[in-house]
């Protein structure tokens, strides 16, 4: 399959499908430049250190500061 018949597959799929596709590649990127990669997050995921942890209220206003980056961009 060539990269332009990718492209127009990519270009009719749902948002959902996009963004699926892209949380992809960027994990497939990340695997491939730092093979250590899922290990340290795993590790992350599953500390038990409370004092580490980032309430999910926090995490949401760092993701909402975030997308009010890229859309001012």
């Amino acid at each position: 399959m060539s990269l332009e018949s990718l492209k127009q597959e990519i270009a009719v799929l749902p948002l959902e499908g996009r963004m699926q596709l892209m949380s992809y590649l960027i994990d497939l990127r990340s695997r491939e430049t730092d093979p250590d990669w899922a290990q340290r997050t795993a590790d992350l995921l599953d500390d038990k250190t409370s004092s580490r942890w980032t309430p999910w209220e926090e995490a949401q206003k760092r993701l909402n500061a975030l997308d009010d980056q890229n859309e001012a961009a």
